[in-house]
């Protein structure tokens, strides 16, 4: 009695691919010899993979639309030329080969690592099928000067057309190589975008996370900021440094050395404001004691009126915190609930 599934199909199948594929060769199906017959005037492009691992399902995916478009134009008796390539330069690569290095750094170089030849890859490539004349292959180093001189060609050719401008933009940029880092390159955070930072100068109030560690980092030859180091760090790739990519500082503090300390503020109706901790409780004297925040330091102050809310009226901020009995910042429903009422109108 037979058990099991049965797969005299699929062997079938497989049987008459390897008979097809000796005969592609033995006719030179994909080979395409110049001066034929003159090309049509259109052309298909696909983008050669990253040699940093070995080719998969996806690679295999997105070569069949460009080979089954190809395949049609030679069933019409069109010259069909399909090249490849290994793309073993740019970022993702040396992101694998920062990995190769950590690893042999970790583990030492007993361990066995495996090779990618590129005759490997074009004998997996062969067995999908692919229509490509192996003549017109190559690896993307300086191991091949040809490759090297027509990319210097072609980004000279588009920058003399007006095609290529070098000027900033947002994006995410990788200190460690020191240049931008997009999406493909990263051999981690693959989707992540440039996050947006609004740098605002408090000119009603001042405050600070009493345990938080703080710095005087100087933005420009005259400015010195109070901020977090990695509020500076942000600064710095954005030309908010003295020095490029780069940040001084003068001093190191903590929250507990700036509550307390009196400032200008130029713009506000107050001409002198205090620095005070980030959960400070006014009508708490017990709570303003644990951080030594004085009652002149807050008390003489009366709210100053702002934008007018409707049912809330120009003091939005103090009649919510009334309404909701909103006693500290550590009650985070009811501030949202209050952001949701004011903020969001």
């Amino acid at each position: 009695m037979k058990t099991g599934k049965s797969f005299v199909r699929r062997d079938k199948l497989l049987e008459i691919e390897a008979k097809v594929r000796v005969s592609w060769e033995q006719f030179s199906m994909f080979k395409a010899e110049s001066n034929v017959t003159r090309p049509e005037p259109r052309e298909k492009f696909v983008a050669f993979p990253y040699m940093n691992g070995v080719l998969h399902l996806g690679h295999a995916f997105s070569l069949s639309k460009l080979e089954f478009v190809l395949a049609y134009h030679r069933l019409r008796g069109v010259n069909v030329l399909l090249p490849f390539a290994f793309h073993c330069t740019e970022m993702p690569i040396k992101a694998s080969a920062d990995k190769f290095v950590r690893e042999v750094h970790r583990f030492g170089d007993s361990l066995v690592f495996p090779t990618l030849m590129e005759e490997d890859e074009i004998e997996d490539l062969k067995a999908f099928g692919f229509g490509c004349d192996w003549r017109h292959t190559f690896i993307t180093t300086d191991i091949n000067p040809f490759y090297n001189s027509f990319v210097r060609w072609k980004m000279r050719k588009l920058k003399d057309m007006g095609k290529i401008v070098k000027d900033l933009k947002y994006t995410v940029y990788s200190p460690l190589d020191g240049q931008p880092c997009v999406d493909r390159d990263r051999a981690s955070g693959e989707g992540m975008q440039p996050q947006d930072y609004t740098l605002i100068k408090m000119e009603t109030n001042s405050w600070v996370l009493p345990d938080g560690k703080y710095g005087g980092f100087e933005i420009n030859e005259t400015d010195v900021f109070i901020i977090a180091k990695r509020a500076a760090l942000n600064l710095v790739y954005q030309k908010l440094s003295k020095i490029p990519e780069k940040p001084t500082y003068l001093i190191t503090v903590t929250g507990h050395d700036l509550i307390g300390l009196p400032l200008k503020s130029p713009m506000s109706f107050n001409e002198i404001i205090y620095s005070l901790p980030m959960f400070t409780i006014l009508t708490d004297k017990a709570f303003r004691a644990k951080f030594g925040v004085k009652d002149e330091w807050v008390l003489p102050f009366e709210v100053i009126p702002n934008i007018n809310i409707p049912e809330f009226g120009d003091k939005a901020a103090k009649k919510v915190c009334i309404d909701l009995k909103i006693k500290n910042q550590n009650e985070k429903d009811k501030l949202a609930e209050a952001k949701r009422l004011t903020y969001l109108k």
